[in-house]
This record gives structure tokens, C-alpha cells and sequence, in this order.
């Protein structure tokens, strides 16, 4: 990168850290900013007093000294109670600053219209870093403040022993060995960790493995305790060994950049006390000079640590800033915006629709042509990575087609606000998500907008046969779902029953899909369910919405009034359970090959 642009990473990433910290904690954070440098001043001025009360003490001016040691004494007490403010207004910002931070990551994820992210690896390991980086980027305040108060005492100090005797100036060129050795220190031991993630992985792993209950009886019954004892041992070995050299190189380079550095002050402390012998230099001004040069060799450590720190945290930032940017970038810009209709009249319409997944050789759907009318009930079927799962993503609005269109009534889905039709639509999906709230919210947040109706609830929950989970407690539906939260603990059927709930509670939508919902019940209870949700989808209620059925069981969707049948991306098939079966195509074969194996 060139440096005009990595200087302008940096100071973005610097505003990024300032924005999200006064945003948290506007006042806090000043006040944190201000007692930062009113410390770093103060070690400035302490020295200065030094100096002062050294002067006066040479002259015997005792009301001088006096003086001076008040000033000292003044200047260690403001010191110390700003030390104790910036504590306590550093846990706090730190403490804001990540609970405004978690609420960034949550508005920025949600706002990336569609998921195609989640399927580009680049994308998806960016956002997973910064999701596993949160406390990273929380210390990134506590990182700036605490660099920004020594750069005050060190530019400071500098400007101070400068003034004492230009020749401190060539300070800092005996700082850069000590720079680059830091630096050299730094890549090594990056080199180190990477060469030692391997490794490490494999030992985690075999920890992991041994210390799991899942993994006991096996363990026990192969003998296999000894063994992975040994190889835990064996690679603990290695990984200190390599450890060991990477500590010494470090070592090494560290102990050289320092003596070049200290060689540096004390050439010009030398200096300084050759020109005090001959008059040219105040006592004072030596002693100044020393205590700063001191002061500064003893920071340099610490400023080169802390200048790593916020340097990691900057790379932790600049994800961050890539996650705002890409969330911009990939927010819904339909214009002009279509809204959604209030009813379905002719219904919808997947026209010559294609759609490939990044990175992949082949399409997973490719022209597709399907009519899903108004009021019908439509199953979709077809063996795993038929692109069943991607056909109702691409409904839902969750992907964008790679060619072709979905229509709603004529009007192109492409159209429409994301956020719009999604507030039309309602879903199951076989990898739902427990939402441990209470039994009412659970199944209520389907419909947000009549989340205090506790009847809508009711019904929905009568509906997808999970009325029983209401009096498994006293509390009916206000009873915590999840152990953690003192709550009661569900089944994994009891919990696929909710989410068919929390599918069914919306008010009349659009399109209603039921993506093998209900995987986790046996093929009777899938069937009556089903039976259920067809005979609602057809009732004068739901004219104006369209039911999609996908499940692997085919007994359970012959009640459909159409099947898809879709087969290596392809639409091969369309009609209701008769037709298919004369046509003894695709769908009657692997309808027979079902049938005979419940037999």
C-alpha cells in the first residue's frame, strides 16, 4: 500500500475509534481524552518543577525551594487523582463502547439486504473475524487514549530537552534501531505463531476430543486415553521448542535495538554534563535533561508496545470499516420501489430464473419457469442439492437472481424494497432458530406488529400442535424457554413445532413457505400437519396467498394442488400427484423407491 493511502487508512481507522467512542459516551469520553493528556503534561511539568526546586536549592533560596516543592506536590496530587478519573472513565467507555459496538455489528449485518455473503468465503471470514474480534475492538479506545498520553510526554520531553541543548535532536535517529528492531522483533513473532497454528489447532483438537463427554466411551472402550496423552505431549514439546527460538531471536533483536537507543542518551547526557563543567549548562538543566532522557528510554518500551496494540487494533478497525462500507454497498436500492400488493390476485411467477453460487463451476438453478397461483398449495421436491433450499431463498428475497426474474403480480420482485416484502412473507425453515424468550414472544415475534396479542399466539400454536408446550408451566405462555435463563427446556420437535408457530402467526401474507419444517416429527405427524396447512391455505382466508411446501417425504406433499419437481437445478416436472405418477418420470420413481422402503 502506498503511504499516502496507509496514512489515510490510519487516520480513518483513528476517526472510527473517536466516532464510536463519542457516540457510546460523548461526555465520558472527553473527559477521558482530556485527563489522558492532562497525565502526560503532568510528568512535563513535574520535571520542570525539579529543575526548579534543584536551582533554588543550589542558591539557598529556601522560599524558592519551598516553592518548588509545593509545586511538586500540587503536581503529584492533580496526577493522581487524574490517574484515578482515567481509571474509572476508562472501564466505563470501554464498557459502552462495546455495547454500542455489539449493537453496530447487529444494525450493519442487518442492513446487507440479501446473504450471498455468507456464501463468498472472503466475505464470510471477514465478518467472522469481526465478530470474534469484538473485545479487540473494544481495547481500541483504551489503546488510543493511553497512546495519546505518551506522545504527549514524549513530544513533550523532546521539545523540553531541545530546548536544553539542540543536540537531543539526533535522539530520535538513535530511536530508529530500536524501531526497526522492535519491527523485526514483531514479524518474527507473527512468523512463530503462524508456523505454531497448525500445531496448536491439533493439540486444542486433542484436548478437546479427550475431555469431551461425547467422545468418553469410545475413549474407554479403544484405550485410547494413553494414546492421546501421548500425542498432546508430543506436540506440547514441539510447540515449546519452537517457542524457545522464537523467544531468543525476539530477544536478541530487542537487546539491540535498546543499547543502540541507550548508547544515544547517554552520548547526550555526556554531553550536556561536558558543557555544565565549563559553565555553559545550569545544574538544573542537567538534572532536567537527565530525568527527561530517563523518562523517555523508560517509555520507549512501553510506546512501542502500545504503538503495536493500536496497530492490531487498527487492522481489527479496518475490518470494521470494510463491514460499514460493504454494508452500504449491499443495503436494498430498489428505485423506484414497487410495494408489495395487499392480496395476491394471479399470484407469482418465476420466470427463466438462474442463479449461481460465487466460486462455483456449475449453476445451482438454471431457467427456471414456475407459476405459483394465488390460494393453491405448490410442494417442491427433489433429492439433496436438487436447489430446493436455493429456490426459496431466492423467493424470499435472500439472494438476487442471476438471471431472470420473480414476479408478484406482475411486478418484479427486483423491485421491491427487501424490508417491504419480507413484512409479506413468512417462513419455517428445517434450521430454524430457538429463540429463548418467553413461550409467548418465541412464537409472537412472527408478527411484531401484534406482539401484545397474547389470542394470535393461541391459535398459531393450536394450529402447528404445540398448545401443549403452554402447560408445561404454571406461567402458560409467559414461562422462559432455555435452562440458562432458569426457563424450561424443550424438546428439538417441541422447538420445530414453534417455529412452525411463529410461521403461521403473521397475518395474511403473501406467500407462506415450509421448508421441511417439521424433519424432527415422524412421518404421520408431518402428514397431519400438513393436511392441516393445506386445508387453511385453500380456505377463503388465504385466497390471496401463496403455500410452499418442501419436504423429502412424498406421501406428505401429494396433497399439494401442483408439484416442482426439480433435479440438478432443472425444473423436470409440474402437476399434482396423479399426473406424475402416469407419466412414471422422476418423481414416480423415487415415489416408489419412498414407498417401498416404509414399507
Amino acid at each position: 500500500m502506498k503511504p499516502l493511502a496507509a496514512t489515510r487508512n490510519v487516520l480513518r481507522g483513528l476517526g472510527a475509534i473517536l466516532g464510536l467512542a463519542f457516540r457510546a459516551a460523548p461526555a465520558r469520553t472527553l473527559g477521558l481524552l482530556v485527563c489522558q493528556t492532562l497525565l502526560g503534561s503532568m510528568t512535563i511539568l513535574g520535571s520542570y518543577a525539579t529543575k526548579a526546586l534543584i536551582q533554588t536549592a543550589a542558591r539557598h533560596d529556601t522560599a524558592g525551594a519551598v516553592q518548588a516543592g509545593a509545586t511538586i506536590a500540587v503536581i503529584a496530587g492533580v496526577a493522581v487523582i487524574a490517574s484515578q478519573i482515567t481509571s474509572s472513565l476508562t472501564r466505563r467507555v470501554s464498557e459502552l463502547f462495546t455495547i454500542h459496538l455489539d449493537g453496530e455489528l447487529i444494525r450493519l449485518t442487518s442492513a446487507i439486504a440479501t446473504l450471498d455473503y455468507q456464501d463468498r468465503p472472503a466475505h464470510a471470514d471477514k465478518i467472522a473475524l469481526i465478530r470474534s474480534s469484538r473485545q479487540m475492538l473494544a481495547a481500541s479506545i483504551q489503546a488510543l487514549v493511553i497512546n495519546l498520553q505518551l506522545a504527549v510526554i514524549l513530544l513533550g520531553a523532546l521539545a523540553v530537552l531541545v530546548g536544553i541543548d539542540p543536540v537531543f535532536l539526533l535522539l530520535p535517529l538513535f530511536a530508529v534501531p530500536r524501531f526497526l528492531a522492535d519491527r523485526h522483533q514483531q514479524s518474527l513473532t507473527k512468523a512463530a505463531q503462524e508456523a505454531s497454528a497448525e500445531p496448536t489447532r491439533l493439540r486444542n483438537h486433542i484436548y478437546g476430543t479427550a475431555a469431551s463427554p461425547v467422545s468418553g466411551k469410545e475413549l474407554r472402550i479403544f484405550g485410547l486415553a494413553e494414546e492421546m496423552l501421548r500425542r498432546h505431549r508430543a506436540i506440547t514439546i514441539t510447540l515449546r521448542g519452537m517457542a524457545r527460538e522464537a523467544s531468543r531471536r525476539a530477544v536478541f533483536w530487542s537487546m539491540t535495538g535498546s543499547v543502540a537507543f541507550t548508547l544515544g542518551c547517554v552520548l547526550a547526557i555526556g554531553w550536556v554534563v561536558l558543557r555544565a563543567a565549563r559553565g555553559e549548562v545550569s545544574l538544573g538543566n542537567v538534572v532536567l535533561a537527565a530525568t527527561l532522557t530517563t523518562t523517555v528510554s523508560t517509555l520507549m518500551t512501553t510506546a512501542l508496545q502500545m504503538g503495536q496494540l493500536l496497530e492490531s487494533t487498527l487492522q481489527t478497525v479496518d475490518r470494521y470499516l470494510w463491514l460499514v462500507d460493504f454494508s452500504a454497498a449491499s443495503a436494498d436500492r430498489a428505485s423506484p420501489p414497487a410495494r408489495p400488493p395487499e392480496r395476491l390476485q394471479a399470484g407469482m411467477r418465476v420466470e427463466d430464473l438462474s442463479f449461481s453460487y460465487p466460486d462455483r463451476d456449475h449453476a445451482a438453478l438454471g431457467d427456471i419457469t414456475l407459476d405459483l397461483p394465488a390460494g393453491k398449495v405448490i410442494a417442491l421436491v427433489g433429492e439433496n442439492g436438487s436447489g430446493k433450499s436455493t429456490l426459496v431463498k431466492l423467493l424470499c428475497g435472500l439472494y438476487r437472481p442471476t438471471q431472470g426474474r420473480i414476479l408478484v403480480d406482475g411486478a418484479d420482485l427486483a423491485n421491491m424494497a427487501a424490508a417491504d416484502w419480507r413484512g409479506r412473507i413468512s417462513a419455517a425453515f428445517q434450521d430454524f432458530t430457538n429463540f429463548e424468550l418467553t413461550l409467548h414472544e418465541s412464537v409472537g415475534i412472527g408478527d411484531l406488529a401484534r406482539l401484545n396479542e397474547h389470542q394470535p399466539t393461541l391459535t398459531a400454536m393450536a394450529s402447528a400442535g404445540a398448545a401443549d408446550i403452554a402447560e408445561l408451566s404454571p406461567k402458560g405462555l409467559d414461562v422462559m424457554l432455555g435452562r440458562k435463563w432458569g426457563g424450561v427446556e424443550l424438546s428439538g420437535g417441541q422447538w420445530q413445532t414453534l417455529a412452525l408457530a411463529r410461521a403461521i402467526v403473521r397475518g395474511q401474507p403473501l406467500l407462506v413457505i415450509f421448508d421441511e419444517p417439521a424433519a424432527a416429527l415422524d412421518a404421520a405427524a408431518e402428514h397431519d400437519l400438513f393436511e392441516r396447512f393445506a386445508a387453511q391455505a385453500r380456505s377463503e382466508a388465504a385466497a390471496g396467498q401463496v403455500t410452499l411446501l418442501v419436504s423429502h417425504r412424498f406421501s406428505t406433499v401429494r396433497m399439494a394442488d401442483a408439484i416442482a419437481v426439480l433435479d440438478k437445478g432443472r425444473l423436470v416436472e409440474f402437476g399434482d400427484h396423479d399426473q406424475l405418477m402416469a407419466r412414471r418420470g422422476l418423481y414416480a420413481e423415487l415415489y416408489d423407491l419412498q414407498a417401498r422402503a416404509y414399507r
